[in-house]
Parts: C-alpha cells; sequence; structure tokens
C-alpha cells in the first residue's frame, strides 16, 4: 500500500491494522512479505529510513564487555551500535550474504551441554529451509548433502566415526554489500500490496499491556512527534539486543522468571597469523590437488568447512565446531613464516609420496559459544538515548568450557586429519589469549529463548511469548543454542514456520 515517513503525520496519529510488526530488518520484512495480498492489514513499524543515517544509528550506541575465565576483561563499547543497523532491511545492508542451515546437532538436546536443545528438530525445519532458500533465490540445502562428482570439489577423507563433514556454505546476492538492486527490491516491493503500510522513522518506545494482552504501542520521531499503534496481534522483530531492550523498558514484559536478556549467544573467530617468533593457524593438506570444496577461489561460489556432527560432539563432549580454510601465500616462507610452517610444509610434502607441491592453506577455527545465563543484556538508567530509552550493557561471558571446546575440537580435527593421512594442523594460540585475538561477529542470539516451560524460556515454541497471548517474537533472539553458522537463514525459516502459524491462527479463530 505504501511506505511512509513517520515524521509527515500528524502528532498523536493512531495507527491501526490486524497485525503490527516491529522492526523492518530481515525477520519483519520476510514476515510482511508472507502476509502481503492476504486478508490481514499489516503495519511495519521501522526505526529508521531507508538508508544508514548516523542520527538514528546513535540509537543503538551502548556498552559492552567481553569476560573470559582466566583471561582480561576485553571492553567494546563500540559493538551495539557497530554490529547492527537501524535501518529499513536492517543489518542486511552490511550483511555478506553468508547461509547455512542449523546442523541437526545443533537442534538436539546434548546432555553434556547445559540448556541445550530446540522444540523443534532440522527435519521439522527442512521445508521451511527449503523456503527462505527460495526466498533467498540460492540452492536449498538437503538434510544429505551428496558428495560432489567433480574431482577437484572432493571432501577430505576423514573417517566417518571421526563425526568431522563437509559443511555447506553459500552467497545470496539479496545483500546490501553484493547487489543493491536486488536488496532495494527485496525490502522494498512488499509494501506495494494493498494490505501493507510502512512507516519509517517510527520508534517503539514502550509496549502497553493490560494482564496478559497487549493492547498498543508508544511510538516516537525523533522530530518530537509522538504516535500509537494498536492491532489485534504484534510481532517484535527489532533483533537480538533491541528484542531485549525494548521489552526490558516495557515494565520488565514477559521477564517474570528473570530469563528476558540472559543467555546472549555472539560468534567468535580464533585464528593468529604467523610471525618471527611462533606459527600462524595453518593446514598442511597431504593432497596435491587443489581443495577446492573447502578453499574457493571465488568468493561467492558455494564451498564446504569443516564441521563437528553429533559423533564428534558427542564422542569429545564438546559443542559445534568449524574450520574454515582460506588460501594464503607461503611462497616466501623464510620471509613471512616461522620454522613450523616450514616444517609442516615438508612434513605435507612427505605425505604427498614424493609429489613435489604441498597445498599449505590457513585456517580460522569458530566454536559454538554455549547458553550461559550470566552472558547478559541488561538497561543502564543513567545512560539514555535521544527519545529517553536506556541504553543496553552487553556482558558477554565465555566459559572455561567454551574455550576447552574449542582446544578439543581442535585436537580432535588435527587427530583425524592426521589418522586418515589428509594432512596436518598448526594451532598454536595459548588459552589465556583468545579472547584477545577472537573476532566478533554481528550474531546476536538466545536473549528471549524458545522453551515450552516458561521457567526455561521466554517464548514457547511458536515464537509467542509466554506472557503475553497476542505477541510474538521474531529473530535470532528466540535460538536456545547458537550453533556455528551465520543466523541468517535460520532466522528467515524461523520466520516463515511462525507466518504459517499466524495464518492458521486466523483462520481457526
Amino acid at each position: 500500500m505504501a511506505i511512509i515517513d513517520a515524521r509527515t503525520l500528524p502528532d498523536a496519529s493512531p495507527l491501526e491494522a490486524d497485525m503490527v510488526i516491529i522492526g523492518g530488518g530481515l525477520a519483519g520484512i520476510t514476515l510482511a512479505r508472507e502476509l502481503a495480498g492476504g486478508p490481514l492489514k499489516v503495519i511495519v513499524l521501522e526505526s529508521g529510513g531507508l538508508e544508514i543515517e548516523p542520527e538514528t544509528q546513535a540509537l543503538y550506541a551502548g556498552s559492552c564487555v567481553q569476560k573470559a575465565d582466566g583471561a582480561k576483561d576485553r571492553p567494546l563499547d563500540s559493538y551495539p551500535a557497530q554490529s547492527r543497523i537501524r535501518a529499513l532491511g536492517g543489518s542486511g545492508h552490511v550483511w555478506g550474504g553468508k547461509c547455512g542451515p542449523l546442523d541437526p546437532a545443533d537442534f538436539a538436546e546434548r546432555p553434556w551441554i547445559p540448556y541445550s536443545g530446540w522444540p523443534v528438530t532440522r527435519a521439522q525445519m527442512q521445508d521451511y529451509y527449503d523456503r527462505a532458500c527460495d526466498l533467498l533465490e540460492i540452492d536449498r540445502f538437503p538434510l544429505e548433502w551428496p558428495t560432489p562428482t567433480d574431482q577437484a570439489l572432493q571432501p577430505l577423507a576423514l573417517d566417518d566415526e571421526d563425526g568431522f563433514f563437509p559443511a555447506p556454505r553459500v552467497f545470496t546476492r539479496i545483500s546490501g554489500r553484493t547487489d543493491k538492486p536486488a536488496f532495494d527490491r527485496f525490502r522494498t516491493q512488499f509494501a506495494e500490496a494493498p494490505n501493507i503500510t510502512v512507516y519509517l522513522y517510527a520508534n517503539v518506545i514502550r509496549i502497553r499491556r493490560e494482564g496478559d494482552v497487549v493492547t498498543g504501542l508508544d511510538v516516537a520521531c525523533l522530530d518530537g512527534k509522538r504516535h500509537t499503534a494498536k492491532a489485534a496481534r504484534y510481532v517484535l522483530a527489532t533483533g537480538g539486543i533491541e528484542n531485549v531492550r525494548l521489552l526490558l523498558a516495557s515494565e520488565n514484559l514477559g521477564n517474570r522468571h528473570d530469563l528476558v536478556g540472559r543467555f546472549f549467544q555472539g560468534h567468535l573467530t580464533y585464528s593468529n597469523d604467523s610471525d618471527t617468533q611462533r606459527e600462524g593457524s595453518t593446514f598442511a593438506a597431504s593432497r596435491a590437488a587443489p581443495l577446492d570444496l573447502y578453499a574457493t577461489a571465488q568468493r561467492f561460489e558455494p564451498h564446504c568447512v569443516i564441521g563437528a556432527g553429533l559423533p564428534a560432539q558427542k564422542r569429545m563432549k564438546t559443542g559445534n565446531f568449524t574450520a574454515t580454510l582460506f588460501r594464503a601465500n607461503f611462497s616466501n616462507a623464510d620471509a613471512t613464516v616461522g620454522a613450523d610452517t616450514q616444517t609442516l610444509a615438508k612434513t605435507a610434502t612427505k605425505l604427498d609420496q614424493g609429489q613435489e607441491q604441498s597445498n599449505l592453506l590457513g585456517f580460522f577455527a569458530m566454536t559454538e559459544h554455549f547458553p550461559n545465563p550470566d552472558s547478559r543484556i541488561t538497561l543502564d538508567p543513567s545512560q539514555r538515548d535521544a527519545l529517553g530509552m536506556p541504553r543496553v550493557r552487553l556482558t558477554w561471558v565465555h566459559g572455561r568450557k567454551d574455550h576447552e571446546d574449542l582446544e578439543r575440537s581442535i585436537d580432535g580435527l588435527a587427530n583425524a586429519l592426521g589418522a586418515s593421512g589428509e594432512g596436518r594442523l598448526c594451532w598454536s594460540l595459548r588459552r589465556d589469549e583468545l579472547l584477545a585475538v577472537s573476532s566478533a561477529s554481528r550474531h546476536h542470539m538466545g536473549t528471549t529463548r524458545m522453551h515450552r516451560d516458561p521457567r526455561q524460556g521466554v517464548v514457547d515454541s511458536n515464537g509467542r511469548l509466554h506472557e503475553a497471548r497476542n505477541l510474538y517474537v521474531a529473530g535470532s533472539s528466540v535460538f536456545p543454542t547458537s550453533g556455528i553458522v551465520n543466523p541468517t537463514l535460520t532466522i528467515l525459516a524461523l520466520t516463515l514456520r511462525l507466518a504459517d502459524h499466524l495464518k492458521s491462527e486466523k483462520k481457526a479463530a
């Protein structure tokens, strides 16, 4: 129907619909696209405009500190604002487009991982993953990944009992960084439907309720105008940090059991570059043929990372883990790398049984960030934004098991590579320096976790807030566990699942 600047409305305008979606990021847009052309009148409230603007982006500012057992605290106060985008399309503006599904192990209850287990299985999510792939115009991810027939794309011959496998990844062009025109169509064309209205510069600052029913929203613009929004049902889709901020600022909505904001999970990558003192993180493959399946020459070609499946996790009592290989230039080894890499290269050449060249690659590791109630988002009432909202404080905690499991997984992969004759790993990072050298992703998960039991989760298996019968939450904040892949494809799959539920709920009513 329209995309409207809320600042152009008369002050105190009432915005009314059958459903209000709070947030115009990828989750909110996907839900609105599913409802476009249907019988429901839908409003999307987006804080920003069509493009990234400093004044709106400043509303995200807050504080952050990373903590890990045995390591010095690491302040990251720039993270709350720099790790997300407040504009129509959300962080899709800067998302690189990498896609992959969560592994079956991620959905499973694993007794060695506290708080693990989803109320849905990977197999039950397959249809939604397929639809999400279609939406992003990428190949689908079957439950059983077929082995490529191309000889240049053959996977490492690791023993199935070791439990390490090639985990596929692919890039979509529906990204502001990749194909801006395609991304712009994705985030705006749905608003042409007669039942959809998008309001820009419309910041929800409070969710009002009476008992277990949400009765309306307070909406504020940076120019001082205030509006209200009312509907029969509401969907909160403002991201893994902002979902928490709005719930806590709305008189602790959903927080009867002190769970809102807890269990924050974020992905870190770990690697180290070589120097004159010690070796970097390196993989020396014994095969001479290029490992194009794992280290593709082109960024946007489909490829695989090395993943740890449920058998590996169960055997090692670890969480999920991936090693991502990349091509590095080791041609001038004497000047650029230490003796360890040269030793690895010689070892690999021997393993090649007389072949002249080894296949020497860099790699970085990622390990599942475990659900931890002490890793959490709270509000800082002493610090408020331009709309009067309290700013967030993120205490991002990694427990001893997080880093122990990283080391155990790397050791397990190294043993599997050696036993198979496929190659050797070099890893020289000490545990006490892992946090300092890690690189933080833009993935914010787990803060309104999904669980059937309201004492263990903020939302139920359909994403409905346990404490409000007409408010749903979408996005990665509902993830019980984080897995290790970029969460966007799963966000979209869960949103499509929510859309089906909302449609069926309306028919039943």
